[in-house]
Parts: C-alpha cells; sequence; structure tokens
C-alpha cells in the first residue's frame, strides 16, 4: 500500500490577539543612567514617561520593548469571522 499526501499553500494572518493588549517597557540608554520603565499597557504614558525623562537629563536614546501575543489565524476563501480563541493562562 503506498501512502499519498496533498500539499497546498494556506494562506495565514498574524495580528495582536484582540483579547491582550500592547505593553512596553523601556531603559535609557544614556551611559550611567539608571532609569527604567516598567511593563506597563498605558503606551501614551510610556511615552510622557521618557518625554519627561529627556527634559529633566537631556538623554534622548532609549531601548524599548513592546510584547503582545499573537493570533496567527488561517485565511480561507470565503470564510467568515473565526471564532477567537481563549488566551492562554499566564505562566
Amino acid at each position: 500500500m503506498s501512502t499519498r499526501s496533498v500539499i497546498r499553500a494556506v494562506q495565514h494572518a498574524i495580528g495582536t490577539h484582540p483579547r491582550s493588549d500592547v505593553t512596553v517597557s523601556a531603559r535609557c540608554l544614556a551611559g550611567g543612567c539608571l532609569w527604567t520603565l516598567a511593563v506597563t499597557a498605558d503606551l501614551k504614558a510610556a511615552d510622557l514617561a521618557a518625554m519627561a525623562h529627556t527634559g529633566r537629563t537631556g538623554h534622548p536614546t532609549f531601548a524599548r520593548t513592546f510584547e503582545d501575543v499573537a493570533l496567527v489565524r488561517r485565511l480561507e476563501l470565503n470564510e467568515g469571522q473565526a471564532a477567537v480563541p481563549p488566551l492562554p493562562a499566564p505562566r
């Protein structure tokens, strides 16, 4: 008996899970500066905090880390809105 397989291209899309938040943290890159921003989902407040730090110190450069929960969806012809799976439990 022989085994057959059919391979076809399937398109997918990836984006932020609709039930999750994007979070950001930051740290100042000026030599010796210990300023950091704790992880927050308030992106506007994070930007304001970095700008306030620059205003106080003149340090203009930051490393920012953004994180989200990604959701990959399989795209099919004539696909309706697929159900959104629940978020996984935190570790």
